[in-house]
């Protein structure tokens, strides 16, 4: 380089990228970070999976859903390392010790409100826009903290208070612009993306537990069963997903785009928690370490049905909102509703047969929708 020639800045100005550039794909940096994420999620579906076979489901599918949504350059290098800061104090805030997993995801947030308070500087038509985001997340933290260091029956209501702005400053903020601030195509690459490896996650989940179980001879036969039954499962979500995927509802208006996102919040977590029933399921069988003695035949079979319901139903629901295809999102709720039938009729089926009845349900709203195609 010679001495004439121009240096490029320390830090570039952060500007909002073209929402309409062609064929934008995922960075490797996004891919990474995502990638982050996914290990928080882990943490969240193991600790799912230790309460259920300790007996004690109920608390820790409370504990799962309040801290799900919380869990979902250097700046964006300190955010990977808050998120991993995170995922290592899921244990502790599933036990109650709710203070350091605040302090975690504070710290995790505040890079990226230093990023929204620069384009806010350097993006002058978008400034309004990255100043309410940057307020909103901000407002959210101190709300998370404060609550987590309150306790008591001041903790859950400032947590619900914390998780409402974390939901609605997106809405506000977009309001502020008079354009559109996404690219339609690269988010639903990016939600897709996270998609596949949250199933990854999940079939690592059931194939670690699938290890465990078969230290016992007499019952690897029906720990096969449950764990073919997980991986067709798996795969049906995964058809059932991409082929609700679609841009149509990003470029609609932007009530159906939030909509369509949000969506995937429920999602995200019903397929994690499939990794971890199975998980659960898998220990009752094998006699696994810890399982608990009132974990009963019923329950077994519940820890998976409803989360294969709802899996379906927020498939469903993408659906309707992304591509508007009502008969298939009703093709999709009526499977949802049959995985919940089996999973009240759970006590009186072993696993392995309620696990078989999910993944049939499961095959049938996989092909129900070709069949109305090809008529």
């Amino acid at each position: 380089m010679s001495a004439d020639s121009p240096r490029l800045p320390p830090l570039a100005p952060s500007v909002l990228r073209d929402p309409e550039e062609h064929e934008r794909a995922s960075t490797p940096l996004e891919l990474l970070f995502d990638l982050c994420f996914v290990v928080a999620v882990a943490a969240l579906a193991a600790e799912l999976h230790h309460g259920v076979t300790e007996g004690h489901a109920a608390a820790a599918t409370a504990a799962y859903a309040l801290l799900f949504v919380p869990v979902t350059r250097l700046l964006t290098l300190g955010q990977m390392a808050g998120v991993l800061a995170v995922a290592a104090t899921v244990p502790t805030a599933a036990d109650g010790d709710l203070v350091p997993f605040a302090l975690a995801y504070a710290a995790m947030r505040l890079p990226l409100v230093l990023q929204w308070l620069r384009s806010a500087r350097d993006d002058p038509p978008h400034h309004g826009f990255a100043l309410t985001y940057a307020a909103g997340s901000l407002l959210a933290q101190a709300l998370w903290v404060g609550s987590a260091l309150a306790g008591g029956p001041a903790r859950a209501v400032g947590f619900a208070v914390a998780l409402g702005v974390e939901l609605a400053t997106p809405a506000l903020a977009v309001r502020r612009t008079p354009d559109r601030v996404f690219h339609p195509g690269h988010i639903a690459e990016r939600y897709g993306l996270f998609t596949l490896i949250v199933l990854g996650d999940t079939i690592l989940a059931v194939t670690v537990g699938l290890t465990d179980a078969l230290g016992d001879a007499g019952r690897r036969s029906s720990a096969f069963v449950v764990v073919g039954s997980a991986l067709v499962i798996a795969f049906g979500m995964w058809w059932t997903y991409f082929d609700a995927l679609g841009r149509d509802a990003l470029t609609r208006h932007r009530r159906a785009a939030f909509t369509w996102g949000y969506g995937h919040y429920a999602l995200y977590a019903a397929l994690a928690a499939i990794g971890a029933g199975v998980q659960a399921q898998l220990d009752l069988l094998g006699g696994g370490h810890g399982v608990g003695a009132d974990v009963g035949q019923g329950l077994a079979v519940l820890v998976v049905a409803v989360p294969v319901a709802l899996s379906l139903a927020a498939i469903a629901w993408l659906q309707q909102a992304a591509n508007g295809r009502t008969r298939d999102a009703r093709l999709l709720a009526a499977a949802a509703g049959a995985c919940a039938l089996v999973g009240l009729a759970g006590p009186a089926l072993p696993v392995p047969v309620a696990d078989a009845l999910l993944a049939v349900v499961v095959v049938g709203a996989v092909l129900a929708p070709m069949r109305g195609s090809e008529s």
